[in-house]
């Protein structure tokens, strides 16, 4: 049974109609979906936007899981990435992108006749560094989650009790979080990194990070996992499929695997305020 706050939240959802869900199959778009699903009168449609910053495997989930929410998937190729602002890869790499992707998606939901855009943006987001949310918010991009204050670790709980196979995914953030600051971002260096991802899943790390700083390569997977990798067989495996892919100084990192590790070293960001008034229509 519903509580009495996801109740409310539904019933919110059905005044944006015909709307569309911004659709990157991660934890929060995919509890978004669901409950437009139950909302709206028609199967909503998941919004997709695919280009090299999405892995194939990424790709393929997000497929599956738009067959199993019986949602209509359309997929938008998107051109970020020749956004020279974007290829800069400054702290607001994630601004350009957002916008880029926005200002292509906008004459296509007109052509459908779609008005709303949501996206699954929680209260938590507003803390971190998401330089993006500031060009959804322009956009008029609809966050219900943040604007009803749901946390990460509720929407996790709310997902469970749904039975979506979602709730206790690890975040799947683009490819361009694996590259440090200040270094551009090529479409070579892209590839390269997810193959590298690859060939970490392969050897059966689910939790992975591959992160780039010039030529040195960061790998982060969880604490309890270090042993593996120092099997010798394995890690010389690694080495040996890592540097064929012209990384050059291949590291462990001893923090760990965890979301984010790219911003630590930026400046504690304020919490970002939502606009009150209700969301304006798309034009």
């Amino acid at each position: 049974m519903p509580s009495s706050k996801t109740k409310k939240l539904i019933n919110t959802l059905k005044q944006f109609q015909p709307g569309a869900v911004a659709f990157s199959g991660g934890v929060d778009s995919t509890l978004l979906l669901y409950l437009a699903r139950e909302a709206w009168s028609d199967p909503p449609l998941a919004f997709s936007f695919v280009s090299p910053l999405l892995t194939a495997r990424e790709r393929d989930r997000i497929e599956k899981l738009g067959g199993f929410l019986k949602a209509r998937l359309y997929w938008l190729k998107t051109k970020e990435y020749l956004d020279l602002r974007f290829k800069k890869n400054t702290p607001s790499r994630c601004y350009y992108c957002k916008k880029s992707r926005l200002t292509q998606a906008r004459p296509f939901l007109n052509q459908m006749g779609i008005q709303f855009l949501l996206d699954g943006t929680n209260a938590d987001d507003l803390k971190t560094h998401r330089p993006g949310i500031r060009a959804s918010m322009e956009a008029k991009v609809i966050s219900p989650f943040a604007l009803f204050n749901w946390t990460k670790t509720e929407i996790r709980e709310v997902s469970r009790g749904f039975g979506l196979p979602t709730w206790n995914q690890p975040s799947s953030p683009c490819m361009a979080t694996r590259v440090a600051y200040g270094q551009p971002i090529t479409l070579p260096l892209l590839k390269r990194l997810a193959r590298g991802e690859e060939v970490l899943h392969q050897m059966g790390f689910g939790e992975c990070r591959l992160r780039v700083h010039n030529s040195l390569v960061r790998i982060e997977i969880p604490e309890k996992e270090f042993h593996r990798i120092f099997d010798r067989q394995r890690k010389n495996d690694l080495l040996s499929r890592l540097s064929a892919l012209g990384f050059t100084y291949i590291t462990l990192d001893l923090k760990g695997f965890r979301s984010g590790s790219m911003d630590e070293g930026l400046k504690k960001q304020k919490r970002i305020v939502l606009p009150e008034e209700r969301p304006l229509r798309g034009t």
